[in-house]
């Protein structure tokens, strides 16, 4: 290389190369003295450190960026030679490139210099190359521009390194070997959560095969709080029950039952929630989403192959925040969907039960209405007592079809969020004492004593109690409420305690203490208790193992004590000896 008289170069295209470690440095020094504009470097991770330690070639690149030489340094950056980085882009612009492993530059593309590769085994490069061939630098020159282009800033890939930030980034695997190890190495790294989606049968059990569902075992073992939620399609039933699969070879490849790779992890029921998908929503994509940091997706190119690797397309892998949220976003719409489907078939399955018990309850009312009212017609009974129990046994029919009505009344304003309270002050000492009245006047039962109870604790140690509505007015006790919905509420406790108690009492207990805003109405029966099946879902929609009872009032009277702002409740008594209900309703100072 030489320059003309005009200052430009001339170039005689030839090759050198420097043997031993003296020649090879004088070569680079020589090289970097003649360079004019442009210095374009490739290095390892080790570069940086050689290039700023080595007083000769430091001095070099100080010259050359004082000669205004545009350096620019693609290097592996890591968190060992992250300080030398920092000192080396003092006089050029450096990038990032994971995992690059080249060391050659292009100097004012004209020249490539390079070590070639030793084959004598010696612990330093002996031998450096240079090439001034153009149809040679200029391939290289092209590919250093294309690896700078894919490259990232050096401050971003020190603020990743000080802050702890993986770097992001979006892979595409097309290797089905590289697919399922990336597979298994992302579900490995779960420590929080997992979200999976299964395309379909097949794909899921062909992953059982490849172990997938023995690393999710594995991982709840090691991490307590791993919860692991499934979609799968719907046209896989679930499951056989742990115990029956249990019964038969669990591992065995020829076990076809839907849902058996489910069964499997079904040990863990508290961290394992598994939906269906509709066939209307299904895809052709394996959706694997690890602690909402991690991403991989793979394509299932042929469903009827049985081996894994040769069912599969390409496969994206992503740790990048946008792509990885993006799949949550569509794996919980996936859930959400599968819920409100999940929901809408239980409602219907209520609602074809709630026509059934609907029609059979307003049936049982009204057949003796109907023929005691036409005996009536027919025959007037000359017997008083007669005819006033067949009158009373109507009005009692007949009170009862009304009461049927206006439930399904008040459950079509509860699911249309129309139930309106018309509140106002009332005394709730009055309230207490009419129905104890009205109640009284139609127990039947003589071994059954209907009683109400006011206890006021009006300091931490005194209590003061009246029975049966003595001296109600001396403790009254003023309630913002709608009058006629508590009293439904109440009379529902007070129909299901009389129903369920053949001997003993059943008390109305109102209980309000000095340091609470709020007052508390109970029930308390020595009746038979409430069955331990139904207590969890005791005020759900037709909870009830009564044969005459609809399941409605207690989920009614709930929807109205909620819309108080109270809460209601129910448990069995301590001595094994009946229940009590009980309600509380805020006091407005």
């Amino acid at each position: 290389m030489s320059f003309d008289a005009n200052g430009k170069y001339t170039v005689t295209e030839k090759t050198e190369i420097a043997y031993g470690i003296e020649n090879i440095a004088k070569m680079v020094i020589r090289c970097h003295s003649v360079v004019r504009n442009t210095a374009d470097i490739c290095s390892d991770y080790k570069g940086p450190q050689i290039f700023v330690e080595y007083e000769p070639a430091w001095r070099s690149y100080q010259r050359m960026k004082s000669c205004g030489v545009h350096m620019r340094f693609i290097i592996d950056v890591r968190e060992d030679n992250v300080e030398y980085c920092k000192r080396l882009s003092e006089v050029g612009e450096i990038r990032h490139l994971e995992g690059f492993n080249g060391n050659w530059g292009i100097l004012d593309k004209i020249d490539y210099v390079a070590p070639a590769i030793s084959q004598s085994h010696e612990p330093t490069i002996p031998i450096l190359i240079r090439i001034s061939i153009k149809d040679f630098v200029d391939p290289h020159q092209d590919l250093f521009n294309a690896l700078w282009k894919n490259a990232i800033p050096l401050e971003q890939k020190i603020n990743e390194i000080e802050k702890g930030i993986k770097p992001e980034k979006i892979e595409t695997l097309t290797d089905p070997s590289e697919i399922e190890t990336k597979y298994i190495q992302v579900l490995e790294k779960a420590t929080d959560e997992i979200l999976l989606i299964f395309p379909t049968l097949n794909s899921m059990r062909r992953q059982f095969h490849i172990g997938v569902f023995d690393v999710l075992k594995k991982n709840m073992d090691k991490h307590n709080n791993l919860k692991i939620r499934i979609l799968f399609p719907s046209s896989a039933s679930i499951l056989q029950s742990s115990s029956s699969s249990s019964s038969s070879k669990e591992t065995s490849k020829e076990k076809t039952y839907p849902g058996f790779e489910l069964d499997y992890i079904s040990i863990y029921k508290n961290n394992v929630s598994i939906r269906n998908t509709e066939p209307s929503i299904s895809t052709k994509l394996t959706i694997l989403v690890i602690d909402k940091k991690e991403s991989l997706v793979i394509e299932v190119k042929n469903d009827l192959k049985e081996a894994f690797l040769e069912s599969l397309g390409f496969g994206t892998y992503s740790n990048s925040t946008a792509t990885v949220l993006s799949y949550v976003s569509i794996f919980e719409s996936f859930w959400s969907y599968s819920d409100i489907v999940e929901k809408l078939k239980r409602s219907e399955e209520l609602q074809k039960d709630f026509v059934q018990m609907a029609a059979h309850e307003l049936r049982n009312p009204i057949q003796p209405i109907l023929g005691l009212s036409s005996f009536l017609m027919e025959n007037k009974p000359t017997d008083e007592n007669e005819f006033y129990n067949i009158v009373k046994s109507i009005n009692r029919n007949a009170k009862k079809l009304i009461q049927l009505t206006n439930d399904i009344l008040d459950i079509t304003k509860i699911e249309t969020n129309n139930l309106n309270l018309n509140k106002e002050f009332f005394n709730l000492g009055d309230l207490i004492s009419d129905i104890i009245e009205d109640y009284k006047d139609q127990l039947d039962n003589e071994n059954v004593k209907l009683a109400s109870k006011f206890i006021y604790l009006s300091e931490p140690d005194e209590k003061k109690e009246a029975e049966d509505g003595e001296n109600k007015n001396k403790y009254n006790i003023s309630v913002f409420a709608d009058r006629t919905r508590i009293n439904q509420v109440i009379s529902n406790l007070l129909n299901n305690a009389i129903k369920f108690t053949n001997k003993g009492f059943v008390d109305i207990i109102i209980e309000k203490k000095y340091n609470e805003n709020k007052v508390n109405i109970s029930v308390k029966d020595t009746g038979c208790g409430i069955d331990q099946i139904i207590l969890p879902k005791l005020f759900s929609k037709f909870a009830t193992k009564s044969k005459g009872g609809t399941g409605l009032g207690l989920y009614i009277s709930k929807n109205i004590i909620d819309a108080h702002g109270g809460q209601i409740y129910a448990n069995n008594n301590k001595d094994d000896n009946g229940s009590t209900f009980g309600f509380s309703l805020p006091l407005i100072k």
